[in-house]
C-alpha cells in the first residue's frame, strides 16, 4: 500500500505540472500533508515555472 501512495502523489504532481497546491487539492489533502508524503516517498519534484 505504501508504494501505491507514492505513485498517487507522483501522478498528482505530474498532472498539475508540479504545482503542490493543486496536487494537494486533487488528492483531498492539505499542502503540509502533501509535503510530508513527498518527503516520506522521497519524491523529486520538477516544476514547470517559467
Amino acid at each position: 500500500m505504501d508504494h501505491f501512495g507514492g505513485v498517487m502523489v507522483a501522478e498528482a504532481l505530474n498532472l498539475t505540472g508540479g504545482n503542490r497546491s493543486q496536487a494537494a487539492k486533487l488528492l483531498g489533502m492539505s499542502r503540509p500533508t502533501l509535503h510530508a508524503k513527498i518527503d516520506k516517498y522521497n519524491l523529486k519534484i520538477e516544476t514547470s515555472v517559467k
